[in-house]
């Protein structure tokens, strides 16, 4: 019984290192309290159409005390990608990103992100990416350099 007893304690005493945990979220009018209640609600007349990346972590004092920042990468479905940042100020906490989707840009919608935090020396400490995530290809780049090795 004694050995089962410490089994299981050092089961639990564990390391988990990834300290990210990141969840895509639709801000429509499902996601209003007055949707759940049925209360009366001037939004839902207009009701927002939008997308959240909600970041959430929990790092342990050593990690935390390297002076940490977390820089959220986005890729839209055209291909546009835009880079949100911001400096996490408690060892553990949440943030949310929201990403307004206009009525003309349909094309808009979040397709991938991924979550890097570094510390102050510019050292990657933890990493979280979407299972679709790529390093995105520029043709453009492709081109140039080809043009460049004809010239």
């Amino acid at each position: 019984m004694r050995v089962l007893f410490i089994l299981f304690l050092l089961v639990l005493s564990g390391c988990y290192k990834n300290h990210l945990y990141v969840q895509q979220q639709s801000v429509n009018k499902y996601y209003l309290a007055s949707s759940k209640v049925d209360t009366p609600d001037f939004r839902q007349k207009n009701p927002p159409d939008d997308e959240q990346i909600v970041v959430a972590w929990d790092f342990p004092i050593s990690e935390f005390r390297k002076d940490l920042n977390l820089k959220l990468t986005v890729r839209f479905w055209d291909n546009q990608e835009v880079d949100k940042s911001c400096h996490l100020k408690r060892k553990r906490g949440f943030k949310k990103f929201v990403f307004t989707n206009l009525e003309n840009e349909k094309n808009k919608r979040i397709l991938t992100y991924k979550v890097d935090v570094f510390d102050k020396n510019n050292n990657l400490v933890s990493q979280w990416e979407h299972q679709f995530w790529t390093k995105l290809i520029d043709f453009q780049e492709e081109f140039d350099l080809q043009a460049d090795k004809k010239n």
